[in-house]
């Protein structure tokens, strides 16, 4: 049975086979003498071991002698044994079932008939076991050589033309093909530059094909084996040492292309000098002076330039001695393809090949100045390609327009002098002795310049002015006033202007003058002031007392304990203010110099409240006019924090031209205390936390405490508002709140833009508990408790205490390490070491770095949020 199976296997094994197949390369295969030379043998679709034997024979006429083979050391006949030995000819496997016959240096007399020959493996004899080659070898007749460069001059310039040219010549009749190549030795690197492959088709290497589609380089066949290269504009970066390469190939029989031989020669080693070498750029004028309506014309002259290459030319004015280009204003341009840019009066010609002259029409004083002229050269790469090779720029020509400058004076008069405030007051701006001024226009400007007693220096101020275009601009001081037609300037001839006040006020005594300008138009369409020349000052003056104002405030109904009702009255005396009105103020002052404005009543007894914005207590504060010059304040339900001082701002309004009135004078009044008998507990907020320093992601603790000094009355007598700031250092000094309680126990979210959570709870009557979930890098800084007790009075009533604000706790959240700690053990240490010894480091380097900022942070955000601390009588008084 096992022998049947073997049997089927056997027929399926043969079945499936085709038989050996033994292949060598196809020929004829050509070669050159001198040459090595590799004959590759493989052999498929054979049964039997893996690896197979080879045997290489050659017939040079007759008869196959042995070469060499794989397995058989003695297989080699005597005629080729020295060779073998040598090296010479041997075989090379190169896989399992493959070879390479090798012969170095071969011969002519190694032309012949090559045979691979492979012994038998298989079960049955089956498809061929050798396989034959010939081998044809030809003399070595490939010749190179070069001649000398055809550059138009001895010397290289960059942009010039350059041509080099190799010769090639073999004597093979038939079956081989030249290519040509050109390459460059730059010093660094050698570069292919183009080819004539052996299919006769020309190849530029990526870094000239462009060049090469534009015609900037060329590659031409001249006949005679003689071959040119021309660079038609040879750049900078073609420095080197240029060689030619020729190589002789063949066409094997499966179409693939071998090469044979291979020969070069170095032709010329090129340095191209640049244009920049020999550029010049200069103007042949020296400094001009013309006078105004002259013609100016400069001539640039550029030298060391031959044809063939682009040039654009610019023109250049500046005032001052400047080599900053691209600030410097353009007079002319030349563009590369011939365009001009200018302006009406301004042309721009080429004269001769090498030569631009600028022509400036109608000089004005605008025109003064430097001039300089640049020239920029381009190259051509190719067609519709330029680089820039070089930019030079000229030594400057000074040209000096000169013209007659307006002469003038300027005189100012008080047409209207008014004797008290309210009456008109006009003044007038005339020039005289002019000369030179016809044709120019005119601008005047008014000044006003404030009385001030002694020695201390006069202010002055603009008041409005009309300027060459007869636009009117007043200044912020007096553009209401002009605005509503109270102060009017008007142009009265040719050479005069006036100012009227058409209500003048007691502010507006004091020194008045004028500015008249002349102003004459370019012909770039600008406006240029050519004469700029003030006047004397003239004084508007009356005698006026100064207004006087006297505040007093008086206390109608003093307060003892808190619940009661203050009143105050406040009484205001004027002096030297015609029919005045009042505004008043309510103000408080607290323990510590904070002051705070309660409520205000305007001088058209429009009611405020300032910054009195307790929701509970709005209604609490009222304050009535009782009188032209009488005022009460009354609050009602006082409370422990309303201790401090109270006192009134009153200021006076006069009125004013068009239903308008002025603050003319302000006063504050006496101080009148509020202060309470206080037996009661005093307060302190102290705060802590459970870790300082924490990662993101992790939950931090920070309590509050309440502590009470003194008598205390019973729990359900106090009660807190309590709310946390938290304090950046690094984006905010202010801080923000987040989160609070108030006595009822409601609490309300603050405003935070971090995805943290904040939770707060009370733990005990006295202590506040604040979680902060999930923290983040943005919340590190300092977390401040502010407390503000209430308490409850014999009466049944709530009385609020001050804010009591708790020293900072500085909650530091620490870099993530965890980049740091991938791997389980650094330098031998465990993972856990690793971390502990990183957190402390960046501990030490977080302190070490906010130390100085924190402190300072920490007495900053507790002196914002500190208020009022609660006052005992032996305080106040």
């Amino acid at each position: 049975m096992n022998r049947i199976v073997s049997a089927f296997i056997l027929l399926g094994v043969f079945a499936a086979s085709s038989g050996r197949v033994v292949k060598v390369l196809a020929g004829p295969l050509i070669r050159v003498e001198g040459k090595n030379v590799s004959i590759s043998c493989d052999v498929n679709d054979y049964t039997g071991p893996k690896e197979q034997d080879f045997e290489w024979s050659v017939r040079h006429n007759e008869e196959f002698v042995n070469l060499v083979g794989t397995y058989d050391l003695s297989f080699t006949a005597n005629k080729y044994k020295d060779r073998v030995d040598s090296g010479e000819i041997a075989i090379k496997r190169t896989s399992d079932n493959s070879v390479i016959l090798e012969i170095i240096n071969v011969k002519i007399t190694d032309s012949g008939e090559y045979k691979c020959f492979t012994p038998s493996t298989d079960v049955t004899s089956s498809g061929n076991y050798e396989a034959s080659v010939i081998l044809k070898v030809i003399p070595d007749s490939l010749k190179v050589s070069g001649s000398k460069s055809r550059s138009e001059t001895g010397s290289i310039t960059e942009g010039d033309a350059f041509e080099m040219r190799c010769s090639v010549s073999t004597d093979a009749t038939s079956g081989t093909y030249l290519s040509i190549s050109w390459e460059v030795n730059s010093g660094s690197s050698i570069e292919n530059i183009i080819t004539l492959t052996a299919d006769s088709s020309i190849s530029p290497e990526k870094k000239y094909s462009e060049r090469y589609k534009g015609g900037n380089i060329r590659l031409d066949f001249l006949g005679n084996g003689m071959y040119s290269l021309l660079f038609s504009r040879i750049l900078p970066s073609d420095n080197g040492t240029y060689s030619c390469i020729a190589k002789e190939w063949v066409k094997e029989a499966n179409g693939t292309w071998t090469k044979i031989n291979e020969k070069t020669t170095q032709l010329v080693t090129v340095a191209v000098t640049p244009i920049a070498n020999s550029l010049t750029v200069s103007l042949d004028e020296d400094n001009i002076d013309l006078s105004t309506s002259d013609t100016l014309a400069l001539t640039c002259h550029i030298g060391g330039l031959k044809k063939d290459l682009g040039v654009e030319v610019t023109w250049f004015i500046s005032p001052v001695l400047n080599t900053d280009m691209e600030k410097t204003p353009v007079v002319a341009h030349l563009t590369l393809d011939g365009l001009v840019n200018g302006s009406d009066s301004v042309s721009l010609g080429r004269i001769t090949q090498n030569s631009f002259q600028l022509v400036v029409r109608d000089l004005d004083k605008t025109d003064s100045g430097y001039y300089f002229c640049k020239v920029t050269v381009w190259v051509q790469q190719f067609i519709g390609s330029w680089y820039k090779a070089v930019e030079s720029i000229s030594a400057p020509v000074i040209v000096n327009i000169t013209s007659l400058d307006p002469s003038f004076t300027v005189s100012h008069t008080i047409l209207n002098n008014p004797d008290l405030a309210g009456a008109p007051t006009k003044l007038e701006c005339r020039m005289s002795n002019d000369q030179n001024v016809n044709g120019a226009t005119l601008a005047v400007s008014w000044y006003f310049k404030e009385n001030s007693p002694g020695d201390v220096p006069l202010f002055t101020y603009n008041i409005a002015s009309v300027d060459h275009n007869l636009v009117l601009q007043a200044s912020s001081n007096y553009s209401e006033r002009v605005k509503n037609g109270h102060i009017v300037l008007t142009k009265t001839d040719n050479a005069a202007f006036q100012l009227q006040i058409l209500h003048t006020r007691d502010t507006d005594r004091g020194g008045y003058f004028c500015t008249i300008s002349t102003w004459t138009q370019t012909k770039n369409h600008n406006w240029v002031q050519t004469k700029n020349v003030s006047s004397s000052t003239s004084v508007i003056f009356w005698r006026q007392d100064n207004p006087k104002l006297a505040v007093i405030a008086t206390p109608i109904r003093a307060v003892f304990s808190p619940g009661e009702t203050f009143e105050m009255a406040c009484k205001v005396i004027g002096e030297n203010l015609k029919t005045p009105r009042y505004s008043i103020v309510i103000n408080v002052e607290y323990a510590g110099g904070k002051t705070k404005k309660i409520i205000s009543l305007s001088k058209d007894s429009i009611i405020n409240l300032e910054e009195w914005n307790d929701k509970h207590r709005l209604d609490s504060v009222v304050l009535e006019k009782t009188g032209e010059t009488a005022f009460l304040f009354r609050m009602y339900g006082s409370q422990i924090s309303d201790v401090g001082f109270y006192f009134c701002s009153i200021s006076a309004w006069t009125p004013d031209v068009g239903n308008t009135w002025t603050k003319t004078i302000t006063d504050v009044s006496n101080k009148v205390r509020i202060a309470f008998e206080q037996s009661g507990p005093s307060f302190n907020v102290s705060v802590s936390s459970d870790n300082h320093f924490v990662y993101p992601g992790e939950t931090v603790k920070i309590e509050c405490v309440v502590l009470l000094n003194g008598a205390a009355p019973g729990m359900d007598k106090i009660s807190y508002d309590v709310k946390w700031m938290h304090n950046n250092l690094q984006q905010s000094e202010e801080g923000h709140m987040l989160t609070s309680v108030d006595r009822w126990g409601l609490v309300q979210p603050g405003q935070s833009n971090s995805s943290s959570d904040y939770s707060l709870e009370r733990t005990d009557a006295q202590k506040y508990l604040l979680r902060i979930h999930n923290i983040e890098s943005m919340g590190h800084g300092n977390y401040i408790c502010i407390v503000t007790p209430w308490i409850k009075s014999p009466d049944g009533s709530w009385q609020k205490s001050s804010e009591i604000v708790s020293e900072p706790v500085l909650i530091t959240v620490k870099l993530d390490f965890w980049n740091s700690v991938k791997y389980p053990i650094i330098y031998g240490l465990s993972a856990a070491a690793a971390v502990g010894l990183l957190s402390i480091l960046i501990g030490y380097l977080s302190v070490y770095c906010c130390c100085k900022k924190t402190m300072k942070a920490n007495n900053k955000t507790r002196d914002l949020y500190k208020n009022t601390p609660m006052l005992v009588p032996s305080e106040m008084d």
